[in-house]
């Protein structure tokens, strides 16, 4: 495989180019992951070692850097500039570990996600939810995904499901609010994480054995309806 040398400022037209057009590719799909990865690489081992180049894939096409190196924390912050220039929907994931104080932060790219449009329903869902809560519910703040683990180190399979792409499910919120909520009632809206490890014997038997567990993870719409006097009139939560 061809790799081909550009400045940064040039890759960064890449990047951005490269989003618009699989941003108008997505056809019926809500949210894609799309091909981008970062490689580092050394010569040497151990304390010897030293970087030689760092490349960047978009797609099939492999750009390298000889110069200096692009670092995990560099490539995100690429990463965003790309998308905030392209205009399209999207989101970069990574994961931060170290404070910064006792452990040296440290970034590590996991992917790039661009979003469809959210529903109709959705959208008069969230507006419902500000009228009468005064939270702001952002697009994909609620949201399902698979993940798969060995021991106890795990990751994400598939693509993340959100339930601003669930019309039905939106709508029966919303028709729930209108239910049980009056114009003298209160509503109180949370959203928190979950995290399931699936069949507990098969999590337990993996933290001994080289043997994979399977799980869920995500966020829940928790949503309350209080009367003048405080007391719970209905309470429900739904997932993506």
């Amino acid at each position: 495989m061809e790799k081909k040398k550009v400045t940064r400022e040039k890759m960064a037209v890449i990047l951005a180019k490269s989003l618009r057009e699989w941003s108008k590719g997505m056809g019926d799909c809500t949210n894609k992951k799309v091909p981008l990865e970062l490689r580092n690489w050394a010569s040497g081992f151990g304390r010897n070692s030293k970087w030689c180049r760092s490349e960047i894939r978009v797609g099939q096409d492999v750009y390298e850097f000889t110069d200096r190196e692009i670092t995990e924390k560099d490539f995100i912050d690429m990463l965003k500039r790309a998308l905030a220039v392209s205009g399209v929907s999207g989101k970069v994931h990574y994961e931060e570990c170290g404070d910064g104080h006792w452990c040296p932060k440290e970034y590590y790219f996991k992917d790039v996600e661009l979003y469809a449009a959210p529903c109709k329903e959705f959208i008069k869902l969230a507006k419902a939810i500000e009228k009468y809560s005064g939270k702001v519910l952002g697009s994909f703040d609620v949201y399902y995904t698979s993940v798969c683990g060995k021991r106890s180190s795990w990751s994400d399979t598939g693509n993340m499901k959100y339930l601003c792409y669930k019309p039905k499910k939106c709508q029966a919120i919303i028709d729930y609010i209108k239910k049980n909520r009056t114009s003298k009632d209160t509503l109180s809206v949370k959203v928190d994480e979950f995290f399931s490890h699936g069949d507990e014997t098969d999590y337990k038997y993996a933290q001994y054995c080289e043997s994979e567990w399977y799980g869920y993870r995500g966020t829940k719409l928790h949503i309350k309806v209080t009367t003048p006097s405080g007391k719970e009139k209905a309470y429900n939560y739904w997932e993506a």
